[in-house]
């Protein structure tokens, strides 16, 4: 998948609003390509446009996105310590429970960036394996983004 279709756009009056950035990098780039400026925004309460919102300081932590959920909730990022040596133990498990039949595209799917991907823990048990776009629509999650704003070019 090309890094540009994967970028999600929200048109408003005077800017657009560019999210779903696989790496700080990318977000850097895009920002300096198209003369943006980089902007925290949330997908809260339910929302499925982003509006401002920095609660999660993913510009000084240099993250692309953090999810907000319930407390009893714990989620583990793709890039931290961890994640996939835990991603490895799930894979083993459902292989024994599905008689070695596992679906191995749930941590390798051609569509998922690798920098998306999350576990969700309850309870200190795995929830769930899952993308930042399936917990704003399946759990009713709030997601973080660092995007870009790029302005609307004057045309009069």
């Amino acid at each position: 998948m090309d890094k540009n279709e994967r970028l999600q756009r929200y048109e408003y009056d005077e800017y657009t609003v560019v999210t779903n950035f696989e790496t700080y990098q990318d977000i850097l780039d895009y920002a300096a390509k198209h003369n943006g400026e980089l902007i925290e925004v949330g997908f809260t309460d339910g929302s499925d446009n982003p509006m401002p919102n920095s609660e999660a300081n993913l510009i000084a932590e240099k993250k692309t996105f953090k999810v907000g959920l319930d407390p009893e909730y714990k989620v583990l990022y793709s890039y931290e310590e961890g994640f996939q040596e835990m991603a490895e133990e799930i894979l083993e498990e459902m292989k024994k429970l599905e008689n070695d039949v596992a679906p191995e595209d749930w941590l390798s799917d051609q569509n998922i960036a690798t920098g998306d991907r999350i576990i969700v823990l309850k309870d200190g048990e795995v929830n769930t394996v899952t993308t930042r776009e399936r917990i704003k629509f399946l759990m009713r999650g709030n997601v973080y983004e660092l995007a870009v704003k790029v302005p609307k070019v004057n045309e009069a």
